[in-house]
């Protein structure tokens, strides 16, 4: 079966009629049934009955519609590739980062990269680790951040900063706290991604009756004094008082990485803003740091 085999095939499978399949693929409805007579004549069986004026798929077509269907996915794919590598030329960056760090750090610093990059636009979305990885490969992000090192098949993953994670209460709290004196009855569970698996490490949250999937929402819910829980440092300060941002015992950190497809080096302009990121990172953690906690000994970082 050839390409203009299968793309008569599907047509009739997905319109249900010659007519429709000929108006989809604009021909004549004549040239639509020679096309598929031809497919069948090449592949040896039928794939349709004719009954009373209609096609009624085989059984041998469902068969092969299965298969074409992952076909044509695969060529929207490529469809979508080839688009994205038109349209992304060196003065255009496009980046993915967590929703928390989308709400918190990563404003910050890209406000300094454009402020140093007037001529290029950018552009950013967040996603979960999942969808960032889906994204790269699909060649519709430049880079993105995230948390963790991945080992992810054509994905590389650059280290930029370990990130301490903190208790956060409206109640106040003797500090460190101590993770495994934290009320399960007033914890909220901030997710499945990256952070929540780190403080599984240390301990299991079996139940709660607040989830959700944001570190950041998370936050905002400690701040209406809906219960506690476990965030990186920025979501925590970027929502709450000093107040209610306690160090934990034992120390929980997570590393900030910059994640790019490994076949595809970064370009000047991404180099250009991981060097912004790690400078404002080399910042402004010990600047959090003396800001929330000053010279006490039990400092998060």
């Amino acid at each position: 079966m050839t390409l203009r085999h299968l793309e008569i095939f599907y047509a009739v499978m997905v319109c249900g009629s010659l007519t429709r399949a000929a108006q989809m693929l604009h021909i004549s409805q004549p040239a639509a049934s020679k096309a598929l007579k031809h497919a069948e004549l090449r592949i040896g069986f039928k794939l349709f009955d004719r009954s009373r004026g209609k096609l009624l798929p085989t059984k041998e077509a469902y068969i092969l519609f299965e298969k074409a269907q992952i076909i044509y996915r695969d060529l929207s794919d490529l469809k979508e590739l080839a688009e994205n590598l038109l349209n992304h030329p060196e003065g255009r960056l496009s980046i993915g980062c967590l929703p928390s760090l989308g709400l918190s750090l990563i404003p910050k610093v890209t406000s300094l990269f454009m402020r140093h990059h007037t001529a290029i636009n950018v552009e950013i979305s967040t996603h979960h680790t999942a969808d960032l990885l889906n994204l790269l490969s699909r060649y519709d992000l430049d880079f993105a951040i995230s948390f963790t090192p991945l080992e992810e098949a054509g994905i590389a993953s650059i280290p930029l900063m370990t990130i301490p994670l903190v208790y956060l209460d409206a109640i106040r709290q003797p500090t460190p706290v101590k993770i495994e004196s934290i009320d399960l009855s007033r914890w909220i569970h901030p997710g499945v991604d990256s952070l929540g698996q780190r403080i599984k490490e240390h301990r299991s949250f079996h139940s709660s009756r607040l989830n959700v999937q944001t570190y950041y929402m998370a936050a905002a819910f400690v701040k209406q004094n809906m219960g506690c829980t476990i965030s990186d440092i920025f979501s925590a300060t970027e929502t709450l008082p000093e107040t209610m941002i306690h160090p934990i015992s034992p120390k929980i950190e997570l590393d900030i990485c910059l994640l790019h497809r490994s076949d595809m080096p970064l370009s000047k302009a991404a180099q250009d803003y991981q060097l912004i990121l790690q400078e404002y990172l080399n910042h402004i953690v010990p600047i959090l740091n003396q800001t929330l906690y000053g010279n006490d000994k039990n400092s998060i970082v």
